[in-house]
Parts: structure tokens; C-alpha cells; sequence
């Protein structure tokens, strides 16, 4: 009985060791990043290009609710945000729901894409972000 409730302990503290981890990724973006720019691509059309102003950026917090603030061209929004094992990411801000993938991350640049759940025709985003 002793070996069976060791056994079980041992299990709970590396589920909970691995969860503790997986929630701790998102601290590898976080930060604040101007907006170079936005591509946006919708199934069956022209991909359309938002060029960032000096104003627009991504703000990644380190917090418990994994916020981000993105502010483009003059609106400011309060979003969401996790990022995933194998660098995918999924965010949400504006009412959209996003689900995508980290492509570039060093201390200069961050680029990453999302499709927009649900979107038909379909609608994918390419950001491309500095420091």
C-alpha cells in the first residue's frame, strides 16, 4: 500500500512538473514588438499587405492569464495568447480566434502565421514582428 501511494505521488508531482513547464513557454515571446508588417491571405483572392506604423505593435505579457495587446492602426485590442509545444501558437484578439505557428523567433524578430477558426472562405495572417 505504502509503494502504490509513493507511486502515485511520484505521478502527480510529474504531471503536474510537466503542465508547470508547458505553461511557461509562452515567456519565450513575451515582450513587446512593433509591427513591420501584416499579410493577410484570404482563399481565392489577392494577399492584401498592412505596412505597421511607427504606433503599431504586439505586447506579450508574463502573466496568468497569458494577455497580449496588439494595437494596429489606431485600435487598440486585448487579446490572448499560448504558445505550444513545437512552436505553434494559438491567439486570440479582436473576436477571432487564431491558430498557427511560430516561424521565426530570436532577440530581433518574431514571425508567425494564424488561420482564423472557422473562417470561409478561409483567411490566414503572416505577422512579421521587431524589437
Amino acid at each position: 500500500m505504502k509503494t502504490q501511494i509513493t507511486l502515485a505521488l511520484l505521478l502527480i508531482v510529474s504531471a503536474f512538473t510537466a503542465c508547470k513547464k508547458e505553461k511557461g513557454a509562452h515567456v519565450d515571446i513575451a515582450g513587446k514588438w512593433q509591427v513591420t508588417k501584416v499579410e493577410t491571405s484570404v482563399a481565392g483572392s489577392a494577399t492584401v499587405t498592412y505596412t505597421g506604423k511607427a504606433s503599431d505593435y504586439f505586447e506579450f505579457r508574463r502573466n496568468d492569464e497569458n494577455e497580449m495587446v496588439v494595437s494596429l492602426d489606431g485600435i487598440n485590442t486585448i487579446g490572448t495568447y499560448y504558445v505550444l509545444a513545437g512552436n505553434d501558437i494559438k491567439f486570440n484578439y479582436s473576436g477571432k480566434d487564431r491558430s498557427g505557428h511560430i516561424t521565426t523567433i530570436n532577440a530581433q524578430k518574431l514571425e508567425f502565421n494564424g488561420t482564423v477558426t472557422g473562417s470561409s472562405p478561409v483567411v490566414t495572417e503572416k505577422y512579421y514582428l521587431t524589437k
